[in-house]
């Protein structure tokens, strides 16, 4: 085999991904998300609102939430995706979303049943 040969079948070889994830990697809860798109990429910012620390009485809580002019949100990470994989990032995301409303919807369902088949005993002891 020739360089180019070799380096053509190297590209079209694939391995499967063994996902890792360290144990130091934070995990913040995110509020909001911006996302910003620029040339061939799409950047995803990820915000949590910090809630403001009120103390004293209700009054004093009022007074203080009243003086503040705005809700800070810390950027709590950012993640920059080339044009190519933002396809696959929006079919994962409706997906996980469709499992999850499946889920929900077969959960009510289940109450619903279980409640309709076990009718509550109504005393009428005196």
């Amino acid at each position: 085999m020739n360089q180019r040969e070799i380096s053509e079948t190297i590209a079209q070889m694939s391995k499967p991904i063994k996902w890792v994830i360290p144990d130091f990697i934070r995990t913040d809860h995110a509020t909001h998300l911006l996302v910003q798109q620029q040339g061939s990429e799409f950047t995803l910012l990820f915000f949590e609102v910090q809630t403001p620390i009120l103390t004293g009485t209700p009054e004093e809580q009022l007074t203080v939430l009243q003086e503040i002019a705005f809700a800070e949100a810390k950027c709590v990470s950012r993640i920059v995706l080339s044009i190519e994989n933002m396809p696959l990032v929006v079919t994962n995301l409706i997906e996980a979303w469709n499992r999850f409303n499946e889920m929900l919807l077969a959960t009510t369902k289940g109450q619903e049943n279980a409640e309709s088949s076990n009718p509550r005993e109504i005393s009428t002891a005196p």
